[in-house]
């Protein structure tokens, strides 16, 4: 009887990976079609806008915190230390040692450049995209950031397509949480008319 019930199961599964994944595959398609023209043309496309990026806070607990959204990219405004001398100039790329440094600092929010703010006639520039994750370093003119960007979107949704939820996609960071966990003590009171569902165990 059991293996009777867990064959619908099964027969969904194999449905949705053979069906589904179709879907996704062609969303990724289609995203490759209308990004495939955003290609880094060159160096510096001189413009003086910015992004304000700061900490993503969640309920008063830091989700990201600023070092990790401001690895890679180039800054673009000077970073002073309390003395007032400058650290870091206008334009420079931050790295996981620049990170250590204006994490000592307890900045809340820091203007970088932005490839939404490119000014570039076709593509994007270097300075406005940043760093190359695959390599290390500023990006190289010729790259096709916009099929990267477009299959880093298509990648997880072709997981989660088969319900594979493994975590290290571009959109699959975290799990949802199933609990409620406070930072103080304390007490909660309930009316005595609430409702509750009582669990088997």
């Amino acid at each position: 009887m059991q293996y009777f019930i867990s064959t619908h199961g099964a027969r969904k599964g194999l449905a949705d990976t053979a069906l589904k994944t179709a879907n996704s595959g062609y969303l990724t398609r289609r995203l490759c079609d209308v990004a495939m023209d955003s290609v880094v043309i060159e160096e510096d496309c001189g413009t003086e806008q910015s992004i304000s990026i700061t900490s993503i806070i969640d309920g008063g607990e830091i989700i990201q915190p600023l070092s990790e959204r401001i690895l890679g990219r180039v800054i673009a405004e000077d970073i002073k230390d309390d003395d007032g001398k400058i650290l870091y100039e206008k334009g420079h790329m931050i790295d996981e040692d620049s990170v250590l440094k204006i994490d000592e600092l307890n900045l809340s929010s820091l203007n970088v450049r932005s490839p939404m703010t490119c000014e570039s006639t076709y593509g994007v520039c270097s300075k406005c995209y940043g760093r190359d994750l695959a390599r290390g370093h500023l990006v190289h003119r010729g790259e096709a950031v916009g099929v990267v960007a477009a299959q880093s979107i298509g990648e997880p949704g072709t997981q989660l397509t088969m319900r594979t939820f493994h975590i290290g996609g571009a959109a699959s960071s975290s799990s949802e949480d199933n609990a409620v966990i406070t930072e103080n003590a304390g007490q909660i009171k309930f009316s005595e008319d609430i409702k509750t569902v009582v669990n088997k165990d």
